[in-house]
């Protein structure tokens, strides 16, 4: 298992700043995120591959896990186009697995039209990512994704072993995410009743190939096991169904540096142990 931490810690800061605090703390992965104006750590359509790729060792980290690339799917044009550009980068860089969601449904739309929307964009897109031999791997994140059931939904539009999952504990859980459009960021969904990330991870647990390693109370990140999240549970869903990939923690990077500081090494202490009471291998 390798344990990562996403850059969007510390996303109100460069990623060369997030790079050295998230090394300090003793990870070996890393997780960078490429969401516009939530959090521009790269910009895939714009930076160089070879330059990401140079600046992640010069702080000695074994690797990337994974570039953040979320986007309305569904409703934003320029969507699929800026996916493309994401998973070319990461083949050019190294990088195995770009997450993204399917983002939120028109006011008016219904489930048949927006997958019917989605369809034609993931089957071209899962023929980018098989070019790359990248995973685009759907987040829940989104109006179909984080309700059980609808992740399989969605990949099933496109059959392809390139078209996977990208488990995030937290939100299911609390039903809802930030939505990037390319003039902003806002809250979407808003949903005030719980819902259950086990539910949400079994009908795919076999197609996770990334998971973002969230606690939250209530809509707020917190320090893994500080939380509502039954991390333990998932986890032990994924082991049993074969997933030794990336653990990354992620937060919404609300928080000031010291107090993010604090976050991430917690969290890595706190992983390293379960995984050690669990009996599985890490790095």
């Amino acid at each position: 298992m390798k344990i990562g931490c996403n850059t969007v810690a510390f996303r109100k800061s460069s990623l060369e700043f997030a790079l050295e605090r998230i090394g300090k703390a003793g990870y070996k992965y890393i997780e960078v995120e490429a969401n516009m104006s939530w959090c521009d750590h790269i910009r895939t359509d714009k930076d160089d591959p070879i330059k990401f790729r140079d600046k992640i060792n010069k702080f000695g980290f074994s690797g990337v896990t994974c570039i953040g690339s979320h986007r309305e799917l569904i409703t934003e044009p320029s969507a699929e186009e800026d996916l493309k550009h994401s998973l070319e980068f990461c083949a050019a860089a190294g990088v195995p697995v770009v997450a993204t969601g399917e983002g939120r449904l028109a006011e008016g739309m219904t489930i048949e039209q927006a997958l019917e929307i989605l369809k034609p964009k993931l089957t071209r897109l899962a023929q980018v990512a098989e070019k790359c031999k990248v995973y685009l791997a759907i987040e829940p994140h989104g109006s179909l994704s984080l309700s059980p059931g609808g992740l399989a939904k969605i990949i099933g539009l496109a059959p392809s072993k390139w078209l996977a999952i990208n488990f995030d504990t937290a939100n299911p859980h609390r039903g809802d995410y930030v939505g990037t459009t390319k003039k902003g960021f806002e809250w979407k969904l808003d949903q005030a009743a719980q819902g259950d990330e086990l539910a949400v991870l079994k009908p795919v647990v076999n197609k996770v190939v990334h998971v973002h390693w969230k606690d939250v109370v209530g809509r707020n990140a917190v320090i893994l096991g500080k939380g509502e999240v039954k991390l333990r549970e998932a986890l032990e869903m994924m082991v049993k169904a074969g997933y030794d990939g990336a653990l990354s923690y992620e937060t919404e990077g609300w928080e000031e540096p010291e107090e993010s500081q604090k976050m991430i090494e917690a969290s890595l202490a706190w992983t390293n142990n379960l995984l050690k009471e669990m009996g599985i291998k890490y790095e």
